[in-house]
């Protein structure tokens, strides 16, 4: 909600696994397509065959994070992947929103997307939108790979920084995530993660070339 100026190329979704759910359908839902779903396995080391994944379990779904804008006011920003949803006769924001696992609302479809609530085209597509994080230099440069993970009820703040291992950092996770301290079983907080290999991906420092001269007098 603070505005950006540039988004990143990777951040993840935690993706809730509830039944009659495939990786399949959830790399579809983020435009990786359905054939390419094996590509999700690096970035989900726990699970040893995605072709058998656990009710109540998590699986890891990469995107592009952009930095994008409101369509009713230009100025407003935000950071987002944007993923292309056909709609179909009888669809609507809150049936589209369901297929994410509350990685997105209806009420977050509407304001990012130009058409009203009670008056979507059978044949739109419209912008499945999932809010992510690039890192924020004035809180650490440590950490620039996010994980976009939305609260169930057994989940707060400080149990999911432990369980991805940053009981210790809990003081930065908290940072990035202002207002979400206290919050259970819904809304979305977004925690560092390491890449596939094993590592947390520093942050890339927007404009590294334009480094600053110091002129020694």
């Amino acid at each position: 909600g603070d505005g950006c100026s540039a988004g990143c190329d990777l951040a993840l979704a935690s993706f809730y696994v509830t039944p009659n759910q495939n990786v399949t359908n959830m790399a579809d839902l983020f435009g990786i397509g359905a054939a390419n779903y094996r590509s999700l396995a690096p970035y989900n080391p726990n699970i040893p065959n995605l072709d058998f994944i656990n009710v109540g379990g998590r699986v890891n779904v990469y995107f592009t994070c952009g930095c994008r804008s409101l369509p009713g006011s230009p100025g407003a920003t935000y950071l987002a992947g944007a993923f292309p949803f056909q709609m179909s006769r009888g669809q609507i924001y809150t049936s589209v929103a369901a297929n994410y696992n509350n990685l997105t609302t209806a009420e977050w479809l509407q304001a990012t997307n130009s058409y009203p609530a009670n008056n979507i085209p059978d044949t739109a597509v419209i912008n499945a939108t999932v809010n992510c994080s690039c890192g924020d230099a004035s809180i650490s440069p440590d950490y620039g790979l996010f994980l976009t993970y939305p609260l169930r009820a057994e989940d707060t703040l400080a149990s999911v920084a432990a369980t991805y291992g940053l009981s210790s950092q809990l003081d930065v996770v908290r940072r990035y995530n202002p207002g979400m301290e206290s919050a259970t079983g819904s809304g979305i907080v977004y925690i560092p993660v390491k890449d596939p290999n094993g590592s947390y991906l520093p942050l890339k420092s927007p404009g590294k070339g334009a480094s600053h001269h110091h002129h020694h007098h």
